[in-house]
């Protein structure tokens, strides 16, 4: 999984909500729900494209300062 931003990781699962909404079949929605995770983590792909929170509401974003 490559390091995204916040605002990457965002624009990824907006693709893939994007994708999920025109997909016809099981095996097609699985195969986004997958790409979505690997870019980013299989809970904010879950979060987004099966629970039905918006990208910016499924990237919990937990970062140290200094």
């Amino acid at each position: 999984m490559e390091q995204y931003t916040k605002e990457e990781a965002v624009k990824v699962l907006d693709v893939c909500k994007a994708k999920m909404d025109i997909a016809k079949t099981r095996d097609e929605a699985l195969e986004i729900l997958r790409e979505a995770g690997k870019e980013v983590g299989y809970k904010p792909a879950f979060r987004c494209l099966v629970m039905g929170k918006t990208p910016e509401e499924s990237i919990k974003w937990n970062r140290k300062e200094g």
